[in-house]
């Protein structure tokens, strides 16, 4: 019997501090995301499944999300990012495939870069260092920093040299997924060694250069939409923030900008992001609750499943999406 688990989520968006000069453009959709565990083994004592979930953001409002799971579980907060999840755990569990169901409605807002510039957002000192440090692939190598320090060369400011970041690996890394060649892990080193993958690979690349200048920068990741009023979204998708003083967390999608032809939407996703997409969970190195939790996770968009202990795969994933008739595509057309 499918069990529900019902959630409403209440946020404003951020507002800014004076009109800005252009309007934001927004998406409203239905949307939901299915985790298949494709294979649950025989013999197990018991076993324990985190689901990861969409939560409010500045720039996105989520209401009436409901987990659809065969076991029943709780919603759960991990304490170092703030993310969201669904965890459920039961003893002598059914063998063969497993399915979850995380439906909920969306409302995703661009980001304007002007909008940032007057709302004036501030984190302190001691919420920023989290996103200063050294991760397990998201490395501050000497030669990441000898790289970051030849980029930015001739730029003081912060923001002049996360420019400079961004210009470097745009114009420098290929989006590549060739099966096989271990894209997709976001691992600096090797985005150095190939300057190949795809935009976990980009983003960590971004982050670590930028942390290496003295620069806050987060992961985030979710779903990409496509121009279509509904579809299936087959992967995930994730981009990068770099904070600034006295504006707050800026957005960057290099990878989504080296893949386009048009220089004016490669400018335009160094400060801005389009609304279609919807972030699930931010960081990298997370460590979910309650423990036991078997592995720090690189990243946070499969269910993390755990049998016993150990972790479980192949897990896959998809969105499945529908506009919404009073609030469809709304992408912004001027870059």
């Amino acid at each position: 019997m499918i069990l529900a688990y019902a959630l409403l989520a209440v946020s404003a968006f951020l507002a800014p501090a004076a009109p800005v000069s252009a309007s934001p453009a927004s998406r409203s959709f239905e949307a939901t995301y299915v985790a298949t565990i494709e294979e649950i083994p025989a013999g197990l004592n018991r076993l324990e499944v985190w689901v990861p979930l969409p939560q409010d953001t500045p720039a996105q409002r989520i209401r009436n999300l409901k987990v659809d799971s065969p076991y029943p579980g709780a919603v759960r907060h991990e304490k170092q990012f703030g993310n969201s999840y669904y965890y459920f755990s039961t003893d002598q569990p059914r063998t063969g495939k497993l399915e979850i169901r995380v439906s909920f409605e969306a409302e995703r807002q661009e980001v304007l870069s002007s909008g940032l510039l007057r709302a004036g957002q501030h984190e302190g000192p001691a919420a920023l260092d989290r996103y200063l440090q050294e991760e397990k692939l998201v490395t501050l190598s000497p030669r990441v920093r000898e790289l970051a320090r030849r980029i930015t060369y001739g730029n003081t400011t912060p923001e002049a040299k996360a420019h400079a970041i961004y210009d470097h690996i745009v114009n420098t890394m290929i989006y590549d997924k060739t099966p096989g060649t271990g894209w997709g892990n976001g691992d600096t080193e090797r985005a150095c060694d190939v300057a190949k993958g795809n935009c976990t690979d980009f983003h960590s690349l971004f982050m670590s250069l930028a942390r290496a200048e003295g620069i806050p920068a987060r992961f985030i990741i979710g779903f990409p939409l496509k121009p279509e009023a509904e579809g299936t979204v087959p992967g995930y998708h994730c981009w990068a923030e770099f904070y600034l003083p006295g504006r707050g967390w800026i957005p960057v999608d290099a990878s989504d900008a080296s893949k386009a032809a048009d220089p004016k939407k490669r400018n335009y996703l160094f400060g801005n992001l389009d609304p279609d997409r919807i972030q699930f969970t931010m960081g990298r190195d997370i460590r979910l609750d309650p423990p036991p939790c078997a592995e720090t996770l690189n990243y946070f968009i499969y269910p993390y499943v755990q049998g016993d202990g150990h972790a479980i795969t192949p897990v896959s994933i998809r969105l499945e999406y529908r506009n919404h008739p009073s609030g469809g595509a709304a992408s912004a057309a001027a870059y």
